[in-house]
């Protein structure tokens, strides 16, 4: 599965590109079940595991994280159709960050964006085929390492041991195993643990050699029992996925040059947003992509019939997707996908936009969308200091009314940008002091992140940061999610 959230963004500036009120201590009672899954750095791999595992690669486009692989010397790249396909890239290609070898024991490389060109898409394999190039009309990537297939069947894979590589949640490259149990068609299911932002990973024999595609897993609750969990992950056989290779595209494919209505511009302004299109043939003339995402989110804004908190966050959503088309911040440090900066009156519009957001939410349930006052204001100054200035007022304006108890969530948000206190209470103390707080853990990723926004902000120095990410590591209540990103951070230090 991808990774693909709004807020996406705001965990870039440091992690790479998410607490109720003190009471007293929690029950500490841990189950230690050896069956409960779990992910596999690659170093402990099989030596040919480690070998394949050098051809796997990280994968982001505006909104999503995943994962893919090379088939080829020269940029081919192996991936699932929802990560790269009909629905993310147009015909005539778009831009991909990919970062190579982010795993233990292996030196930090920073990402590289990188030109993609559709060449095979299969929706029911959940398979694309993307030729890379170093640059939009460049030379095709060089790829040393790559993967190659072993044509089998699904039904030929059950019993078989199998390995699985990718970047789960979007972090660091972790390896998991199981058997395949079972076949339909062209899909098979296996034991291997996965998760979100594991899409596109290999499905690898015991020699290292391609024999699927990983597809999905589980998300159901039901799956969790008394010893453990029983957990699946489904992928596409190698032998349909060879064959499907050497098809023509699909008529589905967009042309980010081709007319099109509006209506189906904001159905897939992604699409367009990863070509950086800025400019769309809509209606018959051509017009700004902001500007029908803006007319868009007016509509939403005005509508005052929302049956749900989900019915208003699906009607809201050009409003947000415009959160990752914006960015006017010259020097930012952390990829950004934002290739418009509106100006004069369209910026002061778009800026009343994020704040009518923030109200609709708070007419809703009393709810503050504190990215839309803060992050939002920020991508639309000049450079990452005015930012900050400009995101830290709109956020204590928007709390100043509510006056929200002050949690985990929140304080991530005044520690990034720069918010010592709330409500007589140390943004730094109530971060470190975490274990103070009842059930903790169920914020960890909100803990982690303030400290990460901390340490940037020189409020505590990296020891302290270190300590703070460990004792959250350690401890065996917090979530596999938060470690993972705990992980990465720590990478990114040079701490692991």
């Amino acid at each position: 599965m991808i990774i693909l959230s709004r807020k996406l963004v705001w965990l870039a500036v440091i992690s790479a590109l998410l607490a109720f009120s003190p009471g007293c201590s929690r029950d500490t009672t841990v189950v230690n079940n050896a069956d409960l899954p779990r992910l596999n750095d690659v170093l402990t791999a099989p030596a040919s595991i480690q070998t394949a595992a050098k051809a796997v690669v990280r994968i982001r486009t505006a909104r999503q994280s995943a994962t893919g692989f090379f088939i080829s010397a020269t940029g081919r790249l192996l991936t699932n159709n929802h990560v790269l396909g009909d629905t993310v890239c147009p015909i005539e290609g778009c831009s991909v960050e990919i970062t190579f070898m982010r795993q233990r024991g292996q030196a930090l490389l920073k990402p590289v964006i990188v030109f993609a060109v559709p060449e095979a898409m299969n929706a029911g394999l959940d398979m694309a085929v993307v030729q890379l190039y170093d640059r939009r009309g460049g030379a095709k990537l060089d790829s040393p390492d790559y993967l190659t297939f072993h044509s089998q069947d699904s039904a030929s894979l059950i019993g078989k041991h199998v390995t699985i590589v990718g970047h789960p949640e979007g972090r660091l490259k972790k390896w998991t195993d199981g058997v395949v149990v079972n076949a339909s068609g062209k899909w098979f299911l296996s034991t291997a643990y996965i998760l979100p932002g594991d899409s596109g990973s290999p499905v690898l024999d015991d020699e290292g050699q391609i024999v699927g595609l990983i597809h999905r897993s589980p998300d159901s609750q039901d799956l969790f029992t008394t010893n453990g969990a029983n957990l699946y992950s489904i992928g596409s056989a190698s032998a349909a996925i060879i064959a499907a290779m050497t098809a023509p595209l699909p008529g589905t494919m967009i042309s980010v040059a081709a007319a099109t209505t509006s209506t189906d511009f904001l159905a897939d302004d992604l699409v367009y947003l990863n070509a950086h299109a800025t400019t769309v043939n809509a209606d018959g003339a051509s017009v700004s992509a902001l500007s029908l995402l803006g007319k868009a989110c007016d509509d939403a804004l005005a509508r005052h019939d929302f049956t749900s908190p989900d019915d208003m966050d699906r009607a809201l959503s050009p409003c947000y997707h415009a959160q990752t088309w914006i960015d006017c911040r010259m020097d930012a440090s952390a990829v950004s996908y934002g290739v418009v900066c509106p100006t004069g009156s369209e910026a002061t519009d778009w800026a009343n936009r994020f704040q009518g957001v923030n109200q609709l939410w708070l007419a809703m349930n009393g709810k503050i969308d504190y990215y839309d006052v803060s992050f939002s204001h920020a991508r639309l100054q000049p450079s990452m200091n005015t930012g900050e200035t400009a995101g830290a007022q709109a956020l204590q304006q928007a709390i100043a009314g509510p006056d929200p108890v002050l949690d985990y969530l929140l304080a991530s948000y005044l520690a990034a940008f720069n918010i010592g206190s709330y409500r007589d209470s140390a943004i730094k103390d109530y971060v470190v002091n975490y274990q103070n707080v009842l059930h903790y853990e169920l914020y960890a990723t909100d803990i982690a992140n303030a400290g990460n926004w901390l340490y940037y902000h020189n409020k505590l120095d990296k020891n302290d940061f270190l300590s703070l990410l460990s004792g959250l590591y350690s401890d065996p209540n917090v979530s596999t999610g938060t470690k993972l990103y705990i992980e990465d951070v720590q990478y990114q230090l040079h701490a692991l």
